[in-house]
């Protein structure tokens, strides 16, 4: 018996050694609302009036250079407690054209991170879009495609559409679902039915590739303008608040704890901290098997620099514009990211 007791606890030793042999491999991805990212350029099919050298905001060339470099020196900071450079994958909003996302990656910053972007042309009244930056030595782009929203009874309603880009990493398939959901105008309540109809769409999308593959790695991404506690999240995209309950509804919130229990935010208004910048994920991407990328992390990059430092809004993202008055921020969101991890081969 002893020497049976011996050779488990050899075994034992053994095994736990081996486990801390393993070597891991850490990815980032993200969301970024760029807050009105406007070229200089008149396009009379967009509502950019504002933004031009004599509009409201006197949007001139050497504004919207420092706002790109502003946010290029943002993204690239991302995710830098594990991984240098910013995120593999990060989805952003409020981006008028595929051009202002191509001079951004042009930037210095983003030139040396190799970065490349996806957008299609959306219907929004503004003229704003949704768009994907991705690196291209990381992310191998496989297909994409834009999704249009319509509500029922809202015939004169437009919105941004919905993007959907797939992808490899490192191996892995990934899905990424990028939104920026209606806006809450008109009151929280009145506006309501347009996120929960957004929210279908991108749940309608979700389902559609788990038809394909019950495990999929999906991502779903964005300015929600609602909170991980609200209907159109909890019930309509059907996210699980809770981790164990993701295998009935195949989505899991991992911001629901952080907006909840922690009190976090990613933007401010009023006083009041909203978490209406979210990443949602499939159940592919739960679990312990670490042979393929899963959940590490969830976080907020809310560092010191991206604070308002004095008067009213002390506190709150310090903003590059607040009207039309220049502040020399950043955006009046927090980007927000998840880190995935795998074991070495």
């Amino acid at each position: 018996m002893k020497k049976l007791s011996l050779a488990l606890l050899l075994i034992t030793f053994v095994i736990s050694l081996s486990a801390q042999k393993k070597t891991y491999k850490i990815a980032c991805v993200g969301f970024y609302n760029l807050e009105n990212l406007f070229d200089t350029i008149d396009n009379p099919n967009k509502n950019d009036e504002q933004f031009l050298p004599d509009g409201e905001y006197n949007w001139n060339s050497e504004k919207y250079l420092t706002k790109l470099e502003h946010m290029a020196y943002v993204i690239t900071q991302v995710g830098d407690e594990y991984v240098k450079g910013g995120p593999a994958v990060l989805g952003v909003s409020e981006v008028e054209n595929i051009d202002v996302l191509e001079d951004l990656c042009a930037t210095p910053l983003m030139a040396a991170s190799n970065y490349a972007t996806i957008l299609v042309e959306g219907p929004d009244r503004r003229g704003v879009d949704v768009g994907l930056l991705y690196r291209k030595d990381l992310f191998t782009v496989l297909s994409y495609s834009s999704h249009t929203l319509t509500v029922e009874g809202y015939d004169d309603f437009y919105t941004r559409d919905q993007l959907l880009v797939s992808g490899i990493l490192d191996g892995d398939t990934l899905h990424f679902i990028v939104g920026h959901w209606p806006s809450r105008r008109g009151g929280e309540k009145r506006s309501a039915p347009l996120r929960e109809a957004a929210a279908q769409l991108s749940r309608s999308i979700v389902d559609s590739i788990l038809a394909v593959n019950s495990e999929a790695k999906i991502f779903i991404m964005g300015d929600f303008n609602d909170n991980p506690s609200d209907e159109s999240v909890k019930k309509h995209l059907n996210a699980a608040a809770k981790e164990k309950d993701a295998s009935v509804t195949k989505l899991f919130n991992p911001m629901y704890k952080m907006y909840k229990t922690d009190g976090l935010g990613s933007h401010a208004y009023r006083d009041h901290w909203s978490l209406f910048d979210q990443i949602v994920i499939s159940e592919g991407l739960l679990g312990d098997d670490m042979t393929s990328f899963k959940k590490y992390q969830t976080r907020i990059f809310n560092r010191n620099f991206l604070l308002q430092k004095e008067g009213s809004f002390s506190g709150y993202p310090f903003r590059f514009l607040v009207g039309s008055t220049y502040m020399g921020g950043y955006s009046d969101h927090f980007p927000v990211y998840m880190f995935l991890i795998k074991e070495k081969e």
